[in-house]
């Protein structure tokens, strides 16, 4: 079990974003909105093995998290990143959890608008910009 802390992010540096998203174009557009709103995208894992390794090596500051990953459900990713004190939110088909104890976990359903992407994630850590200025989007 690992036991990381969150690292706050730099002035100096934006937020930086793990994407764990199996859909490739939804991947895609994620972390390309990501970048727009002015943060960093640390990773995009693809499978749950690429998000554990992603999340213990501990190079974000925020995850971006799809309930289910290649037509199966990862509660124990969750569970890691909760008992880690990590900021992280469920980008997901679903309108709902899949288990109670995720029920305070910040949900964004798809499909999402821009907005409410990046207000999740001014919510989660903050502007997407060192200067707090992100980009701007229609």
């Amino acid at each position: 079990m690992i036991t990381p802390h969150p690292q706050p992010a730099s002035r100096t540096r934006p937020p930086r974003i793990l994407v764990v998203e199996d859909e490739p174009v939804m991947a895609r557009m994620i972390a390309e909105l990501v970048r727009e709103f002015g943060y960093e995208v640390s990773s995009v894992a693809r499978t749950a093995a690429m998000a554990r390794l992603q999340i213990a090596m501990r190079n974000f500051d925020c995850v971006l998290l799809d309930i289910n990953l290649e037509g199966e459900s990862h509660p124990e990713i969750s569970d890691v990143l909760l008992e880690a004190g990590v900021p992280f939110a469920f980008v997901t088909g679903y309108d709902y959890v899949l288990e109670s104890r995720h029920e305070d976990v910040p949900l964004l359903e798809k499909p999402f608008r821009t907005v409410q992407l990046r207000a999740l994630l001014e919510k989660l850590v903050g502007s997407g910009s060192s200067t707090g200025e992100g980009a701007q989007t229609p």
